[in-house]
């Protein structure tokens, strides 16, 4: 049986199934009246920690004395997660309320296993209001409403410098791309350290990250991501730039000034290497920088935020995908009145000034003191309570203000970082195209051209290959459709 379900599930998010569009009308009416008890409700979240238990978990216990429900939160890594609720889907017996990401989404309410929210939309005013009722879009599929978005979070990335180096080297914070480049082979050919070895590199990072805003500078993204430019929608593979950018990031290369170990880099290594001395630059996001670790270190050590470089097509920018992750519910609990409108009540309330304060902060007087609308975090909540219950999101910038006052200069500067608006999340892959075959192809020949394994020269080779192989104008074709169906693209 159990197997069974996973295969039907693997159907399920596979894109298999069709509308059934006379399943999905409005709830049925019925006098409602007050549970005889608390109401059992089940979440999913993707954390590598469990939640406390219940004795130890102040926000679960405040919540269910207020309203009437008795919460359980189970955590799991990505892949489990996407398991369990593949089985838990087919099989009818799902958590309550779980994420999804739009591709799933929309993959999940083509096979009629998604509660309509449509129906419900008066109710859920309040959660609506609170991330805005423009993001619904996000959640929207065939004119009928899926989930609710969480809220947008700030951006937390940005390129880091050893301005100590930069100074030793008597060299001027890099503006252009130009300007970045000659930093970075400073950093990695005049030794820094002054400890006399050829030790150094000038710049680091996920590979798959790093490099982002470099293309941005040429107006471009990642080979592979769609965007709008000139009112037209593009994707990064036919775009005109892509070529210059990748001959910019070669130089890197070719130079030897980038750390030897870029490509493999899947985890944290390039933050080790830049804490013991052996990186000038690299990417990174504000909250995992800690300026009394590296500091324990070396005392001269300076790390500092820097703007993205500008290059040809003017002030360089990052690539952000316009998605979110969506709270969502199993269509199984639509004859569940009580479990239905118990859930509606927690995500409001969650989007109330006083439950999304308990969302963000705690329990008031224990975490939190208040006075005269002045917020101070005392105790701050231990992952994954720290976020487990912000159902909705939370009001970003209020509570990055507020919980980390030590930080604001870094996030304030991270948040206002250039971007480029991809859609990527937003498109379902069309049928008999292959998405993860097609990435890793794209990735595999990217590497290769940066690297010099594969000449420029080629490039139209390459896209020749993407689009006989890998049929990737299906894929294209699709985004189009899908983007003016959602109204993103005119």
């Amino acid at each position: 049986m159990m197997m069974a379900a996973v295969l039907a599930a693997g159907g399920v998010l596979g894109g298999c199934g069709g509308d059934s569009a006379k399943e999905q009308g409005a709830p049925e009416q019925q006098a409602s009246k007050a549970p005889a008890g608390p109401v059992a409700l089940s979440m999913m979240l993707t954390y590598s920690k469990p939640m406390p238990e219940a004795k130890d978990d102040p926000i679960k216990q405040y919540l269910d004395q207020k309203l009437g429900t008795n919460l359980t939160i189970s955590t799991y890594l990505p892949d489990d997660q996407r398991t369990q609720l593949n089985v838990g889907l087919a099989s009818g017996s799902s958590a309550d309320m779980f994420y999804v990401n739009r591709q799933d989404l929309v993959r999940l309410a083509k096979s009629n296993l998604l509660l309509d929210l449509t129906p419900y939309l008066d109710k859920l005013k309040p959660a609506v209001s609170y991330v805005g009722e423009g993001r619904l879009n996000l959640s929207t599929y065939n004119g009928k409403v899926y989930g609710i978005p969480q809220t947008e979070r700030a951006y937390q990335y940005s390129y880091w410098l050893r301005k100590d180096w930069l100074d030793k080297l008597n060299l001027q914070i890099p503006k252009t791309t130009e300007e970045f480049f000659n930093v970075a082979k400073a950093f990695a050919q005049q030794d820094p350290d002054g400890n006399g070895k050829n030790d150094t590199y000038g710049f680091s990072g996920r590979p798959t990250e790093a490099l982002g805003p470099l293309f941005g500078a040429y107006g471009t993204t990642y080979p592979g991501s769609f965007y709008i430019k000139e009112g037209k929608l593009v994707n990064s593979v036919y775009d005109p730039a892509m070529k210059d950018a990748l001959a910019y990031i070669k130089r890197f290369f070719d130079e030897k000034i980038i750390d030897p170990d870029f490509l493999a880099n899947t985890k944290l290594q390039h933050k080790d290497k830049a804490y013991q001395g052996q990186l000038g630059m690299f990417y990174f996001n504000w909250p995992n920088i800690k300026t009394d670790e590296y500091k324990k270190v070396n005392p001269a050590m300076d790390w500092v935020q820097i703007e993205v470089p500008a290059g040809p097509a003017g002030p360089g920018a990052y690539a952000k995908d316009m998605t979110a992750s969506v709270l969502a519910f199993p269509k199984s609990i639509e004859k569940d009145k009580d479990k239905v409108e118990k859930i509606i009540e927690l995500v409001n309330y969650s989007a109330s000034p006083e439950g999304s304060k308990v969302a963000m902060y705690g329990i008031k007087d224990k975490h939190y003191t208040e006075e005269n609308g002045a917020i101070k975090v005392t105790e701050v909540l231990a992952e994954p309570q720290g976020f487990a219950y912000q159902f909705v999101g939370r009001d970003e910038m209020v509570y990055l203000k507020t919980k980390f006052p030590d930080k604001e200069k870094e996030f304030v500067f991270a948040s206002k970082q250039p971007f480029i608006s991809v859609y990527d999340s937003m498109i379902t892959p069309p049928d008999g195209f292959v998405l993860g075959d097609a990435k890793r192809f794209i990735e595999e020949e990217l590497w290769k051209f940066v690297n010099g394994k594969r000449d420029l020269a080629t490039y139209g080779d390459f896209v020749a290959q993407l689009e006989n192989t890998f049929k990737y104008k299906l894929y294209v074709q699709a985004a189009e459709s899908q983007l003016k169906e959602q109204g993103i693209l005119k």
